[in-house]
């Protein structure tokens, strides 16, 4: 009976973390000294090396998508603005994990694509279960990403920084582009948020 019920496992576990991946979690920390009066016009502050870069504009586009949605608003022409806004952004490897046997990702097609296979070569089979015939090939590398996005906001006149937030979440890919929007959108989410506060943020993942 046992071997009837291991595929019906397998399958559930798999759903299970198919549903995961369509939510996107990240940690967002803020330190802030936002006034209540402060006003929200605004210009995007490039670093020298962002200025010919198309990825950085890609981002401060979303940005300012972002910003104006929470009542930023783009300074007029000619006008001298409140605040100063810059991102910066990066991604490094995080952690890396061996797959055990028995692991869902070894028989769905989905989540195989996120493992590298071929690290043990020798073709001996684990002949403990018919059913599921496993080879030490079989095993699986899982690399993680962190992605992080840093968002500073500046009195304009005085420079006085009036907030720091840093988002960070941990992913699969290593392609920071796939998960910038929901970075911005963490980050941003309850502006002006606690002071001091570190939460975790689960959004509809944008990927």
């Amino acid at each position: 009976m046992k071997h009837l019920f291991r595929p019906l496992i397998l399958l559930a576990a798999a759903l299970i973390l198919s549903a995961c991946a369509t939510t996107f979690s990240s940690q967002v920390s803020v330190f802030q000294e936002w006034p209540a009066n402060q006003g929200k016009s605004y210009i995007v502050e490039r670093a020298p090396a962002q200025e010919n870069n198309p990825e950085y504009k890609f981002y401060e586009e979303e940005l300012r998508r972002q910003l104006d949605a929470k009542g930023f608003q783009p300074v007029a022409t000619g006008a001298i603005p409140q605040v100063k806004v810059s991102i910066v952004y990066g991604s490094n490897l995080s952690e890396v994990q061996f797959t055990g046997f028995g692991h869902p990702a070894l028989y769905d097609p989905f989540w195989n694509l996120h493992f590298r296979r071929g690290y043990f070569y020798r073709p001996y089979y684990f002949a403990s279960d018919p059913y599921f015939p496993l080879r030490a090939s079989d095993l699986n590398l899982r690399r993680y990403y962190l992605h992080q996005l840093e968002i500073n906001i500046t009195d304009a006149v005085t420079n006085k920084k009036l907030a720091d937030i840093r988002a960070s979440s941990e992913q699969l890919s290593p392609q920071i582009s796939l998960y910038m929007p929901d970075l911005i959108e963490a980050a941003l989410l309850g502006f002006p948020q606690k002071n001091g506060s570190t939460t975790q943020v689960e959004l509809p993942s944008k990927k």
